[in-house]
């Protein structure tokens, strides 16, 4: 309280002295824009990138998860989609709910590595992202998106369930969860996302020359993999999944999958094309991530043509209710 009426009488000031009142800002960090922390639980996070522990309350959290996994320009409703998702994604791994610690990171519930589990970002990452006037503007948008479904989590037959997402589907729709990872998840179903959002920015393109794709290979499956004398193609589709994406493939006389593929080339996606060139192979992949689960970019679409925070996880998440949870 008595920062806030130093901060009026500073602004009161600068009014007098016919100095703009947007200049007064003050250092907020994501602890205070989350509210009281000691009405929530906490929530243990490995930073990946400084190897050390954090305990932040959850809902401050997500301040910072949210931040870091999606646009802050996007939709206010895209917006509380992603905080949703993400406090169901922590509150499934938090030991005050049941869940037991990871192989991972045994101290931590939770990492900052968006491979293993959710990005997260810092204030001052934030700032330095975003610049510092950009970042309160930025930061209270997010915030308002956490404090509006605070508690709100997304459940499948009275269960929390496992929110995954990606950043684009690439506009071809989502992926059901076998396709991907071979288990059946009831609430992980493909469905379309003729919404989405600026999908051209996610196509991405890398030539490689099969001398080095037959290295590379030979990396990933530890074997010697030599490049074949036959004039069959270099590389051929065994599967694909029903919207189009690559499951299994044929390099250079080896069987793998399109997920590998995919890591070798460092690509975006399994949605791939090839194009060969002499002795380089041009790949071309559309959209980012696994696509399964909520698209974020097709979710700010679908909140440019209205729909609220609830249709948006309704439509990617098959059969599930929101449901909230006291702190």
């Amino acid at each position: 309280m008595k920062k806030l009426l130093i901060l009026l009488m500073a602004a009161v000031v600068l009014l007098i002295m016919g100095v703009p009142v947007w200049v007064v800002v003050r250092s907020v960090d994501n602890g205070e824009l989350a509210g009281d922390g000691s009405s929530q639980p906490e929530v243990r996070v490995l930073n990946a990138k400084t190897g050390k522990l954090m305990k932040l309350p959850v809902e401050e959290y997500l301040i910072g998860v949210v931040a870091a996994e999606m646009p802050a320009d996007f939709e206010s409703a895209a917006l509380k989609a992603q905080a949703i998702a993400a406090r169901t994604y922590a509150v499934r791994r938090m030991y005050r709910f049941g869940a037991k610690p990871g192989d991972r990171h045994t101290e931590a519930e939770l990492c900052t590595d968006p491979t293993h589990c959710q990005a997260w970002e810092s204030t001052d990452e934030l700032k330095s992202k975003w610049g510092k006037l950009k970042y309160y503007v930025n930061i209270n948008k997010i915030k308002g998106a956490v404090r509006d479904t605070r508690g709100a989590v997304i459940t499948y037959d009275n269960e929390l369930i496992d929110p995954v997402y990606h950043g684009s589907c690439g506009g071809k729709g989502t992926e059901n969860s076998e396709d991907v990872w071979t288990n059946m998840v009831p609430y992980l179903r493909s469905v379309n996302c003729d919404t989405e959002y600026k999908q051209s920015e996610f196509v991405y393109q890398k030539e490689i020359s099969m001398e080095n794709l037959a290295a590379e290979l030979g990396e990933l499956l530890s074997v010697a993999v030599t490049l074949p004398a036959q004039k069959r193609p270099p590389i051929e589709s065994i599967d694909t999944s029903s919207r189009g994406r690559l499951q299994e493939v044929s390099v250079l006389g080896q069987k793998i999958t399109g997920a590998e593929l995919r890591t070798i080339l460092g690509l975006s996606s399994t949605l791939l094309k090839w194009d060969l060139d002499g002795d380089n192979i041009m790949f071309t992949s559309a959209g980012k991530g696994h696509a399964v689960g909520m698209c974020q970019y097709g979710a700010n679409g679908m909140a440019l043509q209205g729909n609220n925070c609830e249709e948006i996880i309704s439509h990617y998440y098959t059969g599930v209710k929101l449901k909230k949870i006291e702190y």
